[in-house]
C-alpha cells in the first residue's frame, strides 16, 4: 500500500482541491483509495452522517471516495483551538498511538491512502510533536505539496527547504493561483531549476474565475438563506456581488423598488462570458409579493431570502472562505483540466507512486 501526504505551504494554496483531485485520478486508473485526515479542528463545515461534527475534509472524502469507516477513523484525533495548548503538553505520545491506531483501520484493504496534512505544514497542527514532518516519515509517504505562488523566493525557499527537511519526499509540487503574466516565467525559469534540485513532477496553475466562484446553493448556506424560486438554477456560478441595480433593466427593474437586495453578478461555466445576473439576494427577512416573484421565476433569477440585513450579508460574502463539498465538482473539474495543460500526461500523479 502507498502513503500519499498532501501538504500545504500556507496561505491557502487549494489543497484540499488537489486532494480531491489526485483522488479521482487514481480511482481513475482502478485503484483503492482512502483517506486520512490525522488531526482537524472544530468547529468547521461538515458533519458525519451520524449527525456528529467533524472535519470538513472528512465528510467531503467520505461522499467522494464512498469510504465506510467512521470519521473518527478518518480524523483521529479533533480538536478546538482552546484545547491545543492543553493537550500538547500532556498527551501527545497518546495521540501519536490513536493517529497509528486508526490509519491501519482505515488503509485494510486498499492501495493508495492519502493523508492530508495541516493548513501549514512548516506548523503541522499546532502539536509541538504531532507535526506533518513527524507523520510524513512515520507513514513512509511521499508528498505533494500545494504552494500558493507569490514570488520566486517564497516558492523556492518553502519547497526546496521542505523537501530537504522531509530527506527528499516532496516528489511533486502544485504551484496554484498564478497570476496569467507569470505563467510563461514559471515554466521557462522556476520549474526546470525546481526539477533540478530533485522534485520529479512541478506544475504550475493559473488563476482561475471558476476555482473562485461560489454557487447559489453555497451562497444561500453562508448567509443563511432560503432559496423561494428557481432552485433548479442553484448551481448557477456567481462571481461577485453588489448593491446597485447595473443589471436590473427592462421586466427586472421592479427589483429597483426592492431597496434590501444584493445583485449576484454571474459567471458562464467556461469562466469566459460574464452572465448578467446569477441571482439576487433580498435582505431583511421580508418575503417578497407575488409579482416580484413571478418576474424571477419567468427570468430564470434564482431568489434568497435572508434574515441578516444588507450590511451584514456583504460582509459574510466578502468574508466567506467556505469549505469544498460535492456540489463543488465544477471546481475539481476545472483543476484537472489545468493541471493537464501544465504538466505531461499524468506525471503528477505517477510521480507519487
Amino acid at each position: 500500500m502507498r502513503s500519499i501526504f498532501i501538504g500545504s505551504t500556507g496561505g491557502e494554496p487549494g489543497q484540499t482541491l488537489a486532494a480531491w483531485a489526485l483522488a479521482l485520478k487514481l480511482k481513475a486508473k482502478g485503484a483503492r483509495v482512502g483517506f486520512f485526515k490525522p488531526y482537524g479542528l472544530l468547529p468547521d463545515v461538515g458533519t458525519s452522517a451520524e449527525g456528529a461534527f467533524c472535519d470538513s475534509d472528512v465528510a467531503l472524502f467520505k461522499g467522494v471516495l464512498g469510504l465506510t469507516e467512521t470519521a473518527e477513523a478518518l480524523c483521529p484525533v479533533v480538536l478546538t483551538e482552546n484545547l491545543i495548548a492543553e493537550v500538547s503538553a500532556s498527551h501527545e505520545e497518546r495521540l501519536i498511538a490513536k493517529i497509528e491506531e486508526a490509519f491501519g483501520e482505515i488503509s485494510r484493504g486498499k492501495d493508495v491512502a492519502l493523508i492530508m496534512g495541516a493548513k501549514e505544514i512548516f506548523l503541522g497542527g499546532g502539536l509541538s510533536k504531532l507535526s506533518d514532518s513527524l507523520l510524513v516519515k512515520l507513514f513512509d509517504a511521499s508528498v505533494l505539496l500545494v504552494d500558493r505562488y507569490q514570488r520566486d523566493n517564497l516558492t523556492l525557499y518553502s519547497l526546496l527547504s521542505l523537501n530537504s527537511f522531509l530527506d527528499g519526499r516532496v516528489k511533486t509540487a502544485i504551484l496554484n493561483h498564478v497570476s496569467p503574466e507569470k505563467m510563461d516565467h514559471l515554466q521557462a525559469k522556476v520549474i526546470p531549476f525546481l526539477q533540478g534540485k530533485g522534485l520529479k513532477s512541478v506544475a504550475a496553475v493559473p488563476e482561475s474565475p471558476i476555482l473562485a466562484a461560489l454557487t447559489v446553493f453555497t451562497i444561500a448556506d453562508l448567509i443563511e438563506g432560503q432559496i423561494l424560486c428557481r432552485s433548479d438554477l442553484g448551481g448557477n456560478l456567481i462571481k461577485s456581488f453588489t448593491i446597485g441595480a447595473k443589471y436590473l433593466e427592462g421586466p427586472l427593474s421592479i427589483f429597483k423598488q426592492v431597496y434590501n437586495k444584493v445583485i449576484l453578478t454571474g459567471l458562464s461555466e467556461t469562466g469566459e462570458e460574464e452572465k448578467a445576473l446569477g441571482g439576487i439576494i433580498l435582505t431583511g427577512g421580508k418575503t417578497p409579493g407575488d409579482l416580484v416573484l413571478g418576474i424571477a421565476k419567468e427570468r430564470s433569477i434564482p431568489l434568497i431570502l435572508t434574515r441578516a440585513d444588507t450590511f451584514q450579508t456583504m460582509e459574510r460574502l466578502e468574508k466567506a472562505r467556505p469549505s469544498l463539498t460535492a456540489r463543488d465538482e465544477f471546481k475539481v473539474r476545472q483543476f484537472l483540466a489545468l493541471m493537464e495543460q501544465a504538466a505531461a500526461s499524468d506525471q503528477w500523479v505517477e510521480a507519487l507512486l
